[in-house]
C-alpha cells in the first residue's frame, strides 16, 4: 500500500481547470470541471463514438442523517460500508476511465466521517467536478471555508418545513455557487411562487423541481397540477429546471435540447452508487449489483445495461419515455453541474415454532425477484391466504431466517414496499416485533452467540475480527453486538439471497466452526452504542405485551375499535393495546385494514411526536422550552418528557409506562393548540428487549442440542 501511495503521489496531477473530453453515443462532450461549462459536438466525425463510462456518479456515501424530516423516503441513519480510502479508490479509478462528475448525496453526506478529507483528496488528485446535496445543518462557516475551494456547486434541499434561509445566506456570503432542490407536490404548489421569489432574492443559481416517485397518491401531480407547475416555471424569477423523473411530461416547459432523446439517462449517462456498495441506475430502482472497485462499476454498467435501462417499479418514474429524434449537427454550449437527491423498509417477525418460521421463508423463495413487482408465485400465495395485494408492492432486497426469527429488508425504499408480507406474517401466527417504514435509525443485525467453553469463544472472537464481521461484547459465555449488513461473497454455486442473507450466512458459518448457537434480529440502532449498559440492564416485563399501530387516517383507526374486543386505546390515527396476551389475529386485522402493526414487550414505551401548525400561513413553531411548559400539564410526574427544536418542527419525546393514557393526551394537546402531529412509538429500551429475546433463543437452542 505504501508503494502504491508513493506512486500515486509521484504521478502528475490532473487539472480541474482544463476541458476534459467524454465520448457520448454519436457525439463528443468537452466538460470544464471548475466552471461546469459543457461543449457538445454532433457531426459526421462523432457518429462512431460510443460511451466508455458514465458521465456522472451519484454517490450515496451514507444514508445517515441528523434529521428526521416527515417527507424523507429512506432510512436516514443507516450506516455506510464505505471508507475514505475505499471511496477514493473507486472514484479516482472511474475518473481515469472517463467519469466527469461526482455528486454526493445520501443521506446527509456531511454526516459521513471523513467526508471533508475525501473531498479534499479527490480535488487534489483527480479532475472530477465535485458537488454535494445537503440539508445544511452541518455546514458551519469554518467547514464551508475548507470545502468551498473544492466544490463546483452545493445544493440545499429546501422544503416548507425546514429552516433553510440562514444556510442559503451563509452560502451567498461565502460566494459559493449554490442551488436548491424542491419537491413539487400538490401541497407545495400554492406557496411555490413565493418560495421562488425568495430564492431569487437570496442569490440562488437555480432551482431543481423534483417529481415525487413513490406510492403516496397525494404527492403526485395530476394534469391540473402539472399545468399549474408549468405556469409557475414560466413566471419564475430564478432559473427553474425539472428533474429527469419528469421525463417528457410538462411539455410547455422548454428543455435544454428540444427534440432530443426523452429518456432520463439513469443507468447510462449517470449511475447511482449506494452506501451499501451497490450500483443502481437510480435511487428508486430496487435491485443493485455489488461493487468494490472502479472495474466492478464499469463491468456492471456494461453487462447489466438492459436492467439498468428499465423503469423503477414505482409510480412517478419517467420510463418508458418516448424516443425522440437525434440532435442535428452542430456545437452546443451550456453551463451546469449535476446534482444528487437520491433516498429501509424492514419487517422482523417471530414465530413460536421453528417450523412456522421456516415455512414462512420457504414459501417466499419461489418466484422471488428482489426489487421487482410480485410474481405469479407470490400472487397465488397471497390469494390462497386471502390477503389483498396493495398497489405498488415490490419484493424485498433480502430475506433471511435465524431460528424462529424471520427478516425481510429493503434499503432505500420510497414507501412500504411489502404490507402484504406483514399481513401474511400475522395471518400465520407470527408477530412483527419490528415493522419499520422510513426508519430513522441505522438498521443492523443484533446477534448473539452462545459457546460451550471459553476457548471456543475466544477463537470465534478472532474469526469475527479477521473476517471483518464485527466486534462483539462478552457476557459470560455469550457474545452480543451489532453486525452491519453488507454484501458477502458466498461459496461457488450458493444462491445469492441478498446482503442480509449473506451476512447471516457468514455468522452461521463462524458459529458452526466454533460449536456455537446463533440468534439474530434486525433492529434500529441509536446513534451511540451502549452495549455494556444494554447487556447489564434488566429485561422488560414478560407478563404483558403491547400492540402499536398507525393508520393512514383516523377513520380507519376508529373502525378497528370493535375488532379488537375493546382492548385498544384509539386516538386520531393511532392505536395501542396492552394485554397479558396479544392474539396474532389482532395484527392481521390491523394490516388488512391498511394499518401497520408492531408487537412490543410490556416495558415502558417511548412516544415521539413532531408538531406543525395546521395553518400554512402561520408556520411559526414553539421553542423547545415553551413546548415543554405547554405539554407538561397533559402528562403526569411519572412521564419523562424531553423536547427539541428538531429541524424546524418542535418535537417531544415521552417515555411512559402508561402509553394508553399518554396517547390521547398528546392528541388532545395537538388539537387544542392547532397543531398537526406525527407520532411514532417504540420500546423505550428496544435493544435490551432484543437481547432478552436472543438470550431466550440461545437457551432453547442449547437445551435442544443437549437433549438430542
Amino acid at each position: 500500500m505504501g508503494i502504491l501511495r508513493a506512486m500515486e503521489d509521484a504521478s502528475p496531477l490532473p487539472s480541474r481547470d482544463e476541458f476534459r473530453p467524454h465520448a457520448l453515443d454519436g457525439a463528443l462532450l468537452w466538460f470544464h470541471p471548475r466552471t461546469g461549462t459543457n461543449v457538445r459536438w454532433d457531426g459526421a466525425e462523432t457518429r462512431r463514438l460510443t460511451r466508455r463510462a458514465p458521465r456522472v456518479a451519484l454517490f450515496g456515501i451514507t444514508n445517515r442523517c441528523n434529521l428526521a424530516c416527515s417527507f424523507c423516503s429512506r432510512d436516514r441513519e443507516a450506516g455506510s460500508e464505505w471508507t475514505v480510502d475505499g471511496a477514493f479508490d473507486v472514484l479516482s479509478g472511474l475518473a481515469r476511465r472517463g467519469l466527469l462528475e461526482v455528486a454526493f448525496g445520501g443521506g446527509e453526506p456531511l454526516a459521513f466521517a471523513g467526508f471533508d478529507d475525501l473531498l479534499t483528496r479527490l480535488a487534489e488528485r483527480t479532475a472530477l467536478a465535485l458537488h454535494f446535496t445537503t440539508n445544511g445543518t452541518l455546514l458551519t462557516e469554518r467547514r464551508l471555508r475548507a470545502l468551498a475551494p473544492h466544490v463546483g456547486e452545493i445544493r440545499v434541499s429546501v422544503y416548507r418545513d425546514t429552516p433553510w434561509e440562514d444556510r442559503l445566506e451563509l452560502l451567498a456570503a461565502a460566494g459559493v455557487t449554490f442551488g436548491v432542490n424542491v419537491l413539487a407536490t400538490p401541497a407545495q404548489l400554492p406557496s411555490l411562487p413565493a418560495l421562488l421569489a425568495r430564492l431569487a432574492q437570496l442569490g440562488c443559481r437555480d432551482v431543481a423541481l423534483l417529481r415525487y416517485v413513490g406510492l403516496d397518491p397525494d404527492n403526485h401531480l395530476g394534469p391540473e397540477g402539472e399545468r399549474r407547475l408549468a405556469e409557475i416555471i414560466a413566471d419564475s424569477p430564478v432559473r427553474a429546471r425539472l428533474s429527469v423523473c419528469f421525463g417528457d411530461r410538462l411539455e410547455p416547459v422548454p428543455r435544454l435540447f428540444e427534440g432530443v432523446d426523452g429518456d432520463c439517462g439513469a443507468g447510462l449517462d449517470f449511475v447511482t452508487i449506494t452506501s451499501d456498495r451497490t450500483l443502481k441506475a437510480c435511487s428508486f430502482q430496487k435491485r443493485g449489483a455489488p461493487v468494490r472497485s472502479a472495474d466492478d462499476v464499469l463491468v456492471a454498467w456494461s453487462a447489466e445495461r438492459a436492467r439498468l435501462l428499465g423503469p423503477a417499479p414505482l409510480p412517478g418514474c419517467a420510463r418508458p419515455a418516448r424516443r425522440k429524434a437525434r440532435l442535428s449537427d452542430g456545437i452546443r454550449i451550456w453551463q451546469g453541474f449535476s446534482g444528487n437527491n437520491s433516498g429501509d423498509c424492514v419487517l422482523v417477525g417471530r414465530f413460536e415454532e421453528l417450523d412456522d418460521a421456516r415455512r414462512y421463508i420457504d414459501d417466499l423463495l419461489p418466484g422471488w425477484t428482489p426489487g421487482e413487482p410480485f410474481g405469479k408465485e407470490w400472487l397465488s400465495l397471497l390469494e390462497r391466504e386471502g390477503i389483498r395485494l396493495e398497489g405498488g408492492e415490490v419484493a424485498p432486497d433480502s430475506i433471511a431466517r435465524v431460528g424462529g426469527s424471520v427478516m425481510v429488508h429493503t434499503g432505500m425504499a420510497a414507501d412500504d414496499d411489502f404490507p402484504s408480507l406483514r399481513a401474511l406474517l400475522w395471518k400465520r401466527g407470527g408477530r412483527a416485533v419490528y415493522s419499520g417504514v422510513h426508519e430513522h435509525d441505522p438498521v443492523e443485525i443484533v446477534a448473539g452467540l452462545r459457546f460451550e467453553d471459553a476457548a471456543s469463544l475466544e477463537a470465534a472472537e478472532i474469526a469475527l475480527a479477521v473476517d471483518d464481521v464485527a466486534v462483539l461484547e462478552r457476557r459470560g459465555l455469550d457474545l452480543y453486538g451489532q453486525v452491519p449488513v453488507r454484501h458477502v461473497s458466498l461459496s461457488y454455486g450458493a444462491p445469492d439471497l441478498g446482503a442480509l442473507h449473506g451476512t447471516i450466512s457468514q455468522l452461521q458459518a463462524i458459529a458452526e466452526r466454533h460449536g456455537a448457537h446463533l440468534a439474530a434480529e434486525l433492529a434500529p440502532l441509536p446513534g451511540e452504542a451502549r452495549w455494556p449498559r444494554w447487556l447489564a440492564a434488566r429485561p422488560p416485563s414478560a407478563d404483558r405485551a403491547r400492540l402499536w399501530a398507525s393508520f393512514p387516517d383516523a377513520a380507519r383507526a376508529a373502525a378497528m375499535a370493535g375488532s379488537l374486543d375493546g382492548r385498544a386505546v384509539i386516538a386520531d390515527r393511532y392505536l395501542i393495546a396492552t394485554s397479558a396476551r396479544i392474539p396474532a389475529r389482532y395484527g392481521f386485522q390491523i394490516q388488512r385494514a391498511g394499518g401497520t402493526a408492531e408487537w412490543m414487550d410490556g416495558g415502558p414505551v417511548r412516544l415521539s411526536a413532531t408538531f406543525q401548525r395546521r395553518s400554512q400561513e402561520n408556520t411559526a413553531s414553539m421553542e423547545p422550552a415553551a413546548l415543554k411548559v405547554a405539554l407538561r400539564p397533559y402528562l403526569t410526574a411519572e412521564d419523562e418528557l424531553a423536547t427539541d427544536k428538531g429541524w424546524s418542527h418542535p418535537s417531544a419525546t415521552v417515555s411512559t409506562a402508561e402509553p394508553g393514557r399518554v396517547l390521547p393526551a398528546l392528541v388532545d394537546f395537538a388539537r387544542s393548540h392547532g397543531l398537526e402531529m406525527w407520532l411514532d412509538a417504540a420500546p423505550r429500551d428496544r435493544i435490551v428487549a432484543v437481547i432478552a429475546r436472543l438470550e431466550g433463543d440461545l437457551a432453547r437452542a442449547q437445551k435442544a442440542a443437549r437433549t438430542k
